[in-house]
């Protein structure tokens, strides 16, 4: 019996190798199961929820609120116009939505409308007729730096770097054609 055992595993290479080739067969098996499984089921898209599953979830904590279908050639831009009237509002509706990518937008796609008082609106309109009067600081542009980046240093706010880009749209022609050492305005009240 020593000597059949002997004859199947000629060496301790051949064990070894048997057991390598199994492990391979196996992670092989368990990553293509893995992805035929992961490739089922929902397709999650940013902005889009599943609002059978949040009735049922939270049906107490869930106000009504204003949401528009995306339609063909919409753009975040042009669903704030239509909106709000003004066309700047889109970081607010991407903010609303937690959309990784605002660029990317799927016909038929749901978006959350977040309520912006009409005093908030008055203010910005306000304050861009007499920005004198509310206080504001100059910042000089460095390596590396857009207008993003800006916009989370001062405000804490990335989406705002689109007030930056229009309080500066004299300077400012591209909001990525920022330039080493020019001085933006920041106003300090938002």
């Amino acid at each position: 019996m020593v000597e059949k055992t002997n004859s199947i595993f000629r060496s301790k290479d051949d064990i070894i190798s048997m057991f390598f080739g199994l492990l391979v067969v196996g992670l092989v098996a368990y990553f293509l199961i893995n992805f035929i499984e992961k490739r089922k089921g929902n397709i999650n898209l940013p902005g889009v929820s599943n609002e059978l599953e949040l009735e049922i979830k939270d049906k107490d904590k869930i106000s009504p609120k204003k949401s528009v279908d995306v339609a063909r050639n919409d753009s975040l831009w042009k669903i704030a116009v239509r909106e709000y009237g003004d066309g700047y509002k889109w970081t607010e509706i991407a903010k609303a939505n937690n959309l990784k990518n605002p660029g990317l937008l799927e016909i038929g796609q749901k978006l959350i409308l977040p309520e912006i008082e009409s005093s908030q609106i008055k203010d910005e309109l306000a304050n861009e007729e007499g920005k004198g009067d509310s206080g504001s600081h100059e910042y000089r542009v460095v390596t590396g730096d857009n207008l993003w980046k800006i916009a989370v240093a001062e405000y804490g706010d990335g989406y705002k770097w689109t007030k930056i880009w229009q309080d500066n749209r004299s300077k400012l022609n591209s909001p990525d054609k920022l330039e080493i050492g020019m001085m933006l305005i920041i106003y300090d009240k938002i």
